[in-house]
C-alpha cells in the first residue's frame, strides 16, 4: 500500500477517541450539575428553616415575656395563660399549638402569615413549660419539611410581668 503524501484529516481511531472523551466530559458535567443543584436546594431549605425558627423564637419570646397570669398543668406545661392582645388562652396542653397546615397558632390565630413558611416548611412541634419559682418559660420548636427535622431550637424566656 502506498502512503499518500500531504494527507490531511483524522483517522477513524482519532475520531473515536475524541467522541469518547467528549461523552465522558458530558457525563461528568451532567452529574456535577445535578449534585450542585441538589446541594443548593438543601442548603436553601436549611437556611429558610433556620430563619423560620429564629422568627418564631422572637415572636414567641415577645408574647411570653409580657404575658399576664399563668396557670400550670400537672405535667409542668401551661394550661391557661393571659397574653395582651390575645386575651385568655385556655387549651389542653401547650398554649402554642401547631395546626393541620404546620403553622404555629395562639388562641386560634396564626402567629405568622403563610408566606413565613416557604418551600413546604412546617412547624412539627412547639412545647412550652413554665417554672413558677424562677418565673421562666422553656420553649422548644422543631421545623420540618415533612420527612426530617431541619431546624430545632430550645430557649428560655424570663417573664417580666410576674
Amino acid at each position: 500500500m502506498k502512503k499518500l503524501k500531504n494527507s490531511w484529516g483524522f483517522t477513524m481511531t482519532e475520531l473515536l477517541c475524541a467522541v469518547v472523551v467528549v461523552l465522558l466530559l458530558s457525563a461528568l458535567l451532567v452529574v456535577g450539575i445535578r449534585f450542585s443543584s441538589s446541594t443548593y436546594t438543601n442548603s436553601t431549605r436549611m437556611s429558610e428553616a433556620q430563619l423560620l425558627c429564629s422568627t418564631l423564637t422572637a415572636n414567641i419570646s415577645d408574647k411570653l415575656r409580657y404575658c399576664g397570669s399563668v396557670e400550670e398543668s400537672e405535667e409542668g406545661g401551661v394550661s391557661k395563660i393571659f397574653i395582651q392582645n390575645v386575651g385568655s388562652v385556655a387549651e389542653k396542653g401547650d398554649t402554642f399549638q401547631v395546626d393541620e397546615d404546620g403553622h404555629v397558632t395562639l388562641g386560634g390565630k396564626k402567629l405568622l402569615s403563610a408566606s413565613a413558611y416557604p418551600r413546604g416548611l412546617k412547624a412539627k412541634e412547639v412545647t412550652l413549660t413554665y417554672n413558677r419559682n424562677t418565673d421562666i418559660f422553656g420553649v422548644t420548636i422543631q421545623i420540618t419539611d415533612g420527612s426530617r427535622v431541619l431546624a430545632e431550637t430550645e430557649f428560655e424566656v424570663k417573664r417580666l410581668n410576674g
